[in-house]
């Protein structure tokens, strides 16, 4: 229960009790990620304790969410620079009747969404979330486009990138620089006026905008300017595609931002961003050629810098990764939770086991050589090396972390042929449910 007493130990509830159920509830669901709650906790008794904590009001999200951070604050002490990366994404609950739910996408879909600020650190190790915003929409419809973009920043959804940018900021200790990472749904011109005292933007852009004492246009001015140089880097499996290896060219340029039309009378300043424009060159056959429009206040005079804001942004998913643990690894939406308050508490404490499967996923690629002991127990590494090799017969020091997680992969599916490149969230998650069993039956005998 260690890591997860320092995950959640600090939330506060009014009563002690409650933070140590948190803490309990933690350590099994870590257990058993993907299992229902009645399979996870095993006992009856257990599953009633955690029905009435998801039920108890005292139970805050923003509590649980808070102790997480500070943990997450902790890991953040002594990084001269982070990355938090920002997306949204949504909970499905249309198949099923659950009290105060809205519309997601269609009309005709009900749940809520989840927007999430993950911190990496420059190599991209996830250190934890860092903000938060769940809500649920209005059962209103909705505006027309037009209608939509002349609403004040505050009255519109797109507001919670300019609010999770600030507490951010805000939280970070300033002896720490932070570089906010979002795709294209972040391009928001309030985004670019934001104060950058210690902190920097790095966004995709997803608007062809007017560029300021100019004729000009975004893409036009960017892909006009020399090419920097290239670079071949390799493009992950997505559905249908496989995996391969591009080659992209790197242009970028200096530009100053016009305000948005329908805001002229605002009179507000025009920011001066740098532009990156990757572009894949000659993809293969069949492949659509990726394009990526970077804007960011971050340097770039060489080309290590435009590679390095490359890079930091391919870390973007990570947060993607993220959501895609609670939703698939964690079984969020498979929740036989009948209100909307104990689904949105329920989601604020599978996000701490969520974000422990991402560290430990990204954890062992960046330092594979280090103990695994930090992340496995003794009776855990004990019960994983036994049943590896069959045998009783124990080294007297316990594995490096990558060789353990490749362990705990192969438990979960996990060939490990040399095609098969490193394992992914979702073998290491079967391999965990099945570790826990197997480190069970080892305490039992022993």
């Amino acid at each position: 229960m260690l890591w997860a007493a320092k995950e959640c130990g600090t939330a506060s509830f009014g009563d002690a009790r409650l933070t140590q159920r948190l803490v309990s509830l933690c350590t099994k669901l870590a257990e058993h990620p993907a299992s229902s709650l009645p399979e996870a906790l095993g006992q009856w008794s257990d599953t009633k304790a955690a029905y009435r904590f998801l039920d108890n009001e005292k139970v805050t999200v923003e509590a649980i969410y808070d102790a997480h951070r500070t943990a997450t604050l902790d890991r953040i002490e002594g990084e001269r620079v982070i990355l938090a990366v920002q997306d949204t994404t949504l909970f499905n609950f249309t198949d099923r009747k659950v009290e105060g739910l809205g519309p997601i996408r269609e009309a005709d879909l009900t749940g809520f969404l989840l927007h999430s600020s993950l911190a990496l650190t420059t190599e991209g190790v996830p250190l934890g979330i860092l903000a938060h915003r769940l809500w649920v929409r209005a059962m209103e419809g909705t505006d027309s486009r037009n209608t939509s973009r002349k609403r004040p920043l505050q009255d519109k959804e797109s507001a919670r990138w300019v609010d999770v940018t600030r507490e951010v900021a805000d939280s970070v200790p300033a002896a720490t620089r932070v570089i906010m990472i979002g795709d294209r749904e972040s391009d928001i011109f309030d985004l670019f006026l934001l104060s950058t005292s210690n902190y920097d933007f790095l966004i995709r852009a997803a608007w062809n905008r007017r560029l300021d004492q100019s004729q000009d246009y975004l893409w036009h001015a960017v892909e006009t300017a020399p090419v920097l140089g290239s670079t071949t880097i390799k493009v992950p499996r997505a559905d249908e595609r496989p995996e391969r290896e591009a080659t992209f060219t790197l242009q970028t340029a200096l530009v100053a931002l016009r305000a948005p039309h329908h805001r002229k009378k605002e009179r507000l300043p025009a920011p001066t961003l740098n532009a990156l424009l990757i572009r894949e060159q000659s993809p293969t056959e069949n492949a659509k050629p990726l394009e990526w429009m970077l804007l960011t206040t971050l340097p770039i005079n060489t080309l290590g810098d435009a590679l390095r804001c490359l890079t930091w942004y391919t870390y973007r998913w990570r947060v993607e990764r993220y959501h895609y643990i609670l939703k698939s690894g964690c079984q969020i939406q498979k929740l036989q939770l009948e209100t909307k308050d104990r689904l949105m508490r329920a989601v604020a404490v599978y996000s701490i086991v969520a974000s422990r499967l991402l560290w430990l996923t990204y954890h062992a690629r960046q330092t594979p050589g280090a103990p695994c002991t930090i992340a496995l127990s003794d009776s855990e590494w004990r019960a994983l090396y036994a049943c590896t090799h069959k045998t009783n017969i124990l080294p007297d020091c316990p594995p490096d972390i990558q060789t353990a997680v490749l362990w705990i992969a192969k438990l979960g599916g996990f060939l490990g042929r040399k095609s098969d490149g490193q394992p992914g969230v979702k073998v290491l998650w079967r391999g965990f449910r099945r570790l826990q069993d197997i480190t069970d039956m080892w305490e039992l005998f022993h």
